[in-house]
């Protein structure tokens, strides 16, 4: 996806344009009535009239007429929301993931691009790791096969050490199947609740075109980073993003992913879009510091304004004069920006914005408490969320219910319901299970010990392919065995591909 394609330009409150007609008519009636022709054009006659203005020298004067209709135009437009970028609804996770699929085919080993194509993409996928610390990222390996080598985590210390182990001798066929390793990242993004992001890095498609790749992908956008030094490696119409020598790369990397996931969220949740408007303000006050000037009439105002705020306590002093200028609910969404989240609890009047804030500030039960005097959906859902917060369980189901009830399409409360009824259900068992070992007596005395006569041996285990790509599967491999990272990705990669259907991606 273009870049520029994910910039949407428009006004939230378009009728405040409106009000630059009035502004404009009054704009031009003053400027006429400032002539000295209109002003004396009935008392004088006209051929006199002429003979008598006298126009002095102009010097460095500005006219606060066309001052105060440029800082009220400014205003307007101010109000009209100007906005260019979605903004998150408060209670959803505001970090993109990412399935990277890299090349490690022989080609890779090129040196055209120093040290080498492969080693220069594994440096790039670490700085990436890095800059989306406490993102969800993926990986999955390709040749000749493509091979999941770790699914979606958070955690980006668990696929270094095998990030850092990938090699071409590592990989059971050579080759180019990228169709297979998108196929198996968008697999592998399937239960994200939104669509991610598919990066593909490698020095080229081989021989697939890139319509094919980006099928394969499925909901999920595609973004391919050419480590090759050829410019003309991969196919037009592709999402291309060359490599660089600096972080140019990963910071377009990162605006990709992170614009097309603000989008899947808008598709999944409900398009929010943040006011822009308060971009106007500073030019606002530069209009407003042209006032401060010699002559002015604004200057007994200023003087008003401070002696209004004399008073014993310096804090009630500030407290006095921030109200002056900010409602409650700005001055708490002031501190909400800057992450003062308790503060924020105790600024806002907004019982919403009140919820919002002390559920950022971890105090769900009183979170609960202010979402139960909104009477909406979004209040709704937030006391779902407030209420499984605190393992309310049950009154969370029912406010999922209530907002499924409004809105039986609404994804975000079908996801978190079953995550709570998992929870429930999961509670419950384990209390039945406590119940009946309480009830149950025991089977055997203290210190008894039973040999079973008939004993053969130990029981046969089988390991499947599929065992060794569950989450938490390598770190258990690791404990057990005395191996390196590139030992156990070799025997992984050989054991699925042995067992792979021919054509298929091992899972």
């Amino acid at each position: 996806m273009p870049e520029a394609a994910t910039l949407s330009f428009h006004l939230l409150r378009p009728l405040w344009l409106l009000a630059l007609i009035p502004l404009a008519i009054v704009f031009v009636v003053l400027l006429r009535r400032q002539s000295a022709g209109a002003q004396w054009g009935r008392v004088i006659a006209p051929h006199l009239l002429t003979h008598l203005i006298v126009r002095p020298p102009r010097g460095r004067h500005i006219d606060p007429l066309y001052l105060v209709a440029a800082a009220l135009a400014l205003g307007i437009v101010a109000l009209s929301g100007p906005t260019w970028r979605r903004e998150l609804p408060p209670f959803v996770e505001d970090k993109a993931p990412l399935m990277i699929a890299l090349a490690v085919g022989s080609s890779m080993s090129a040196t055209d691009v120093a040290p080498s194509r492969l080693e220069r993409a594994k440096q790039k996928i670490s700085d990436l790791l890095t800059a989306r610390t406490g993102a969800r990222t993926g990986l999955v390996a390709y040749a000749g096969t493509a091979h999941l080598v770790m699914p979606p985590t958070d955690d980006r210390s668990v696929i270094e050490p095998f990030l850092a182990a990938l090699a071409p001798g590592l990989m059971p066929a050579d080759g180019k199947n990228v169709t297979g390793a998108v196929a198996l990242a968008a697999t592998a993004l399937a239960t994200e609740p939104v669509a991610g992001t598919i990066l593909v890095v490698a020095d080229d498609l081989g021989a697939v075109d890139a319509a094919t790749v980006r099928q394969a992908a499925g909901r999920n956008n595609l973004v391919i980073l050419a480590v090759s030094a050829d410019a003309s490696a991969m196919p037009g119409g592709a999402d291309v993003i060359r490599v660089s020598i600096d972080g140019t790369d990963i910071a377009r990397l990162e605006r990709r992913i992170e614009t097309r996931f603000q989008a899947a969220q808008g598709d999944a949740f409900g398009t929010q879009w943040r006011d822009e408007g308060y971009w106007l303000l500073p030019l606002l006050a530069v209009l407003s510091l042209l006032w401060f000037r010699r002559g002015t009439t604004v200057a007994w105002a200023l003087a008003m304004m401070i002696a209004t705020q004399v008073a014993p306590a310096k804090a009630e002093a500030g407290s006095r004069f921030v109200n002056l200028w900010l409602t409650p609910d700005q001055q708490g969404r002031l501190a909400f920006d800057r992450g003062d989240y308790a503060a924020a609890a105790r600024l806002f009047a907004d019982p919403m914005w009140r919820g919002i804030a002390a559920y950022r500030a971890y105090d769900f039960l009183a979170a609960a408490q202010e979402f139960s005097h909104v009477d909406t959906i979004d209040g709704m859902f937030a006391l779902g969320n407030a209420q499984a917060q605190n393992h309310a369980y049950e009154r969370s189901i029912a406010a999922y219910d209530a907002v499924l009830k409004a809105q039986p399409g609404n994804l975000a409360a079908k996801t978190n319901r079953a995550i709570v009824q998992a929870a429930l259900d999961a509670q419950e068992e384990k209390r039945r299970k406590q119940e009946q070992d309480d009830k149950a007596p025991p089977d055997m005395k203290a210190d008894e010990t039973r040999v079973d006569p008939k004993q053969k041996g130990g029981k046969r285990i089988a390991v499947t392919p599929q065992d060794l790509t569950t989450p938490g599967a390598a770190e258990a491999w690791m404990r057990q065995v005395q191996t390196s990272p590139a030992d156990f990705l070799k025997l992984k990669f050989a054991i699925q591909a042995s067992v792979a259907a021919p054509g298929k991606a091992a899972p």
